[in-house]
């Protein structure tokens, strides 16, 4: 196997990265109650380009649910691993209450903005977050390749959602068990099912109790 050259790396990254540096920065400059908006373009623009690039096959990702007993025990695993990360950071925040988490803010004080909420937390993460940090980031040519672009996968993943070092630190935690099982499995479509299960679970949960809030 041929092995990726550092400028074929770059060339395959640099408009993602490019995007995602343009939305940290509107983190830090655009008005919190607008960031719902940003945050939901950052998505928009990597899903447009990945279908554009080609990187990403939602037909193929929707072929892979009938891979079999196989794939759906992986996706179990990946699962239950996101959840257990997950829960793991939550007993860490706990412990050190004082440490700012520093995640973005995004506000649901609309029909509007929870259904874009609902977009941009729910369906649109799973299939651009996986493409990008995993599925392209992530190289297997060597076991030091692995290790160097896993670790700066997960580390551009936790800017993404978190602008403090506690929270950069509790988020790589969450990108741990999904880094490891597309390494494991060589399956992005893996990766990408069980993190929108958890994402349709848990900010589904929320979008389920403001509506309930709302017509209370």
């Amino acid at each position: 196997q041929k092995k990726t050259s550092f400028r074929d790396y770059i060339t395959l990254n640099a408009i993602p990265i490019l995007i995602e540096v343009v939305f940290i920065l509107s983190c830090l400059i655009v008005p919190s109650s607008y960031l719902i908006y940003t945050n939901a373009l950052f998505y928009f623009l990597l899903l447009v380009y990945f279908l554009i690039s080609k990187d990403l096959n939602l037909k193929e990702w929707f072929r892979s649910f009938k891979s079999g007993r196989k794939y759906w025990i992986q996706v179990l695993l990946t699962f239950l691993g996101f959840v257990l990360t997950f829960a793991l950071t939550r007993m860490l925040e706990g412990f050190f209450p004082n440490f700012e988490i520093g995640s973005i803010s995004l506000r649901r004080d609309s029909w509007l903005t929870l259904i874009v909420f609902s977009i941009s937390t729910i369906f649109l993460p799973a299939m651009t977050e996986e493409t990008f940090y995993r599925k392209n980031m992530i190289l297997f040519d060597s076991k030091k390749a692995i290790f160097l672009t896993t670790f700066f996968s997960m580390l551009l993943y936790a800017l993404e959602h978190s602008l403090s070092w506690w929270g950069i630190f509790l988020t790589m935690i969450w990108a741990l068990p999904l880094s490891l099982s597309y390494i494991r499995t060589r399956n992005i479509y893996v990766v990408m099912t069980a993190h929108f299960i958890g994402n349709l679970i848990g900010n589904g949960s929320d979008v389920i109790a403001t509506l309930i809030h709302w017509l209370s």
